[in-house]
């Protein structure tokens, strides 16, 4: 036996062209794996101005929206938590009336066109009931009664058995020189929240520990204006009113050429470029666990300013996916909210993008001129491989699992109690050498890893569901398959594929993922 995420002797054989990887035994108790984790680690946050084009209301309800959602939720017994917010939130916010964003031509929304009311909150009806919502409220728009007003729309319209957390502003790591004066600091921002969320929980005599504090844009590097680490040491959370801190992470940018340049599917779709990545927020992590709290990523996606084509609305937006919200979870992140909207045309001067629904989005949730019919994009089955490797007991813990000689390979060892009690219950395996749709076979088999999983078998049946498709600039969404079934329309197409393995070898393509499962 071996403590979990260190490999002391794997074994090589060689097959042909390939080599055979045999996974060593692994602890039975994971003593070093993560925490519990959350049945909703993969949820979502939505543009706040672009909610109703995916919920719909409740007279014309967004079909597709509904039917993805129901998919995670069988695979859970939960919802994903759903975060309407961004920076549509800045502007006037007005309980009294509603105005819906017109889907014939959504997309020239500007922020101060924004109206909240019964009929905004009726496109939260399309989630699951399982599901729980962060309310994103103003902070940014220096008026209290503003955000006031927005607390008490939501828990009327919303109520608190369903609100899980209020989030009192979003990205303020970027108010200086735009919303607030050139020299806004860290300690501003602290002292600010500090009166306002005791303001509020004096005027609306709120539930204790309801704000997150955080929703920081900017990486935590040395050079970070504001970060969960620096807030707590300014004593934010000395009032006894934070639930849960927060940071959104964007690891690529379209906003200006320099970084839209480096945003490539080869940076993005690379298994070490993930981790040094999210290893940016541990220090964030830790400081959150140091006050007993969860930190959340609480916006994030893989290129800011609205994706980029051929990047992020390819099959390889999948494997990013999943290897950053199962590496995520192995470091104590404890909820990722995946960012859904369109461009907006304010954020950036210098953006690549043009109007429309946003290239990294998961799914299209109406008929536009750019992308045709509603439907999911191929990234979605990433969502359905990190649910069914949670799992819906509410017990599962991971660990990642270094493969020496195979770089490209991300391994997660999943322990659930629940399912199997004498070992790792479930095996995540992520491909991620580039093969496209234009490799030839033969680079396509030298691409390919196969894996012996006989130590961690015992004596069970073992099967494994695989995540593929033609390849990873794919666009093709009716051939992206998770366990040979596509999900184009939000419900399954064709004969679900849980392959017996045969003699615990199973071998995962270039740019294909499985989930293996141990009985």
């Amino acid at each position: 036996m071996i403590l979990l995420g260190t490999l002391l002797a794997f074994s090589l054989a060689t097959a042909g062209l390939a080599s055979i990887i045999t996974f060593p035994s692994v602890s039975q108790d994971p003593t070093n794996a993560s925490q519990i984790l959350d049945r909703r680690l993969a949820s979502f946050s939505f543009e706040f101005s672009y909610l109703p084009n995916f919920g719909g209301n409740l007279s014309n309800p967004n079909v597709l929206t509904k039917e993805l959602m129901q998919r995670l939720e069988e695979r859970t017994g939960v919802g994903p938590d759903i975060r309407p917010g961004g920076i549509t939130i800045l502007e006037e916010y007005i309980g009294r009336h509603s105005k819906h964003i017109p889907t014939s031509n959504p997309f020239q929304v500007e922020a101060n066109d924004l109206y909240s009311g019964p009929a905004y909150y009726e496109s939260l009806a399309v989630f699951p009931q399982s599901s729980r919502f962060i309310v994103d409220v103003n902070l940014g728009n220096s008026s209290v009664d503003i955000a006031q007003k927005e607390i008490q729309a939501a828990v009327k319209y919303i109520g608190w058995d369903r609100i899980y957390s209020l989030e009192l502003g979003n990205e303020p790591d970027q108010y200086a020189g735009n919303v607030r004066p050139a020299g806004w600091t860290s300690e501003d921002y602290t002292e600010q929240f500090l009166n306002w969320t005791s303001e509020l929980t004096e005027r609306l005599d709120l539930p204790k520990k309801i704000f997150q504090a955080g929703a920081f844009a900017i990486d935590p590097t040395s050079s970070a204006p504001m970060t969960t680490v620096s807030i707590i040491e300014e004593g934010i959370d000395d009032t006894g009113v934070i639930k849960l801190f927060d940071q959104h992470t964007y690891q690529y940018s379209t906003c200006d050429p320099v970084r839209n340049a480096i945003a490539t599917l080869p940076n993005l779709i690379n298994h070490q470029n993930i981790t040094a990545y999210l290893d940016l927020w541990k220090p964030q992590i830790a400081a959150a666990k140091s006050r007993g709290k969860e930190f959340v990523v609480g916006e994030y996606n893989s290129v800011s300013c609205s994706g980029k084509e051929n990047v992020t609305d390819t099959f390889g937006q999948a494997l990013w996916l999943a290897d950053t919200i199962l590496y995520g979870a192995s470091i104590n992140i404890s909820r990722m909210y995946l960012h859904q909207g369109a461009t907006l045309v304010f954020q950036s001067s210098d953006q690549s993008n043009a109007p429309g629904f946003s290239w990294y989005d998961l799914w299209y949730p109406v008929p536009t001129d750019r992308y045709g019919s509603a439907r999911a994009s191929p990234s979605f089955v990433a969502y359905l491989l990190v649910t069914e490797a949670v799992g819906s007991s509410g017990q599962s813990q991971l660990s990642l699992i270094d493969v020496p000689g195979e770089p490209q390979l991300a391994a997660y060892a999943i322990w659930d109690p629940a399912a199997r009690k004498d070992g790792i219950a479930r095996l995540a395996l992520l491909n991620l050498n580039t093969r496209n749709t234009t490799t030839s076979a033969a680079d396509a088999a030298e691409l390919a890893v196969t894996v012996d999983v006989s130590k961690l078998a015992g004596h069970g049946v073992v099967t494994v569901k695989k995540m593929s498709s033609p390849g990873l600039d794919s666009k093709d969404v009716d051939n992206v398959l998770w366990a040979g079934q596509a999900f184009t329309n939000g419900t399954a197409t064709g004969i679900e594929v849980a392959e017996r393995v045969k003699d615990n070898q199973i071998t995962i393509a270039g740019s294909e993922a499985a989930l293996i499962f141990f009985a």
